[in-house]
């Protein structure tokens, strides 16, 4: 769930972050791609964005996505 200011964004993001849905590596990078893949229309249907999916290789590395005020976010 995204809670909504009332100000509107004033500025450029100080922070920028990161869900980590697989937890502390070791990975087993299959599983990790499937809980990112899991984790992002949950992300949608609490009102983010998909922005682009970035890879390593043939490897999900992560999604960048916005919330609804567009400050940006990865799930990792």
């Amino acid at each position: 769930m995204f809670l909504y200011e009332a100000e509107g964004k004033s500025a450029k993001n100080r922070m920028h972050i990161d869900i980590r849905v697989a937890g502390p590596g070791p990975w087993d990078m299959a599983e990790r791609a499937r809980l990112i893949r899991q984790k992002v229309p949950e992300l949608v249907a609490a009102g983010a964005t998909v922005v682009s999916e970035e890879w390593y290789g043939d490897v999900l590395g992560h999604v960048v996505m916005h919330d609804p005020e567009g400050n940006e976010f990865c799930v990792a």
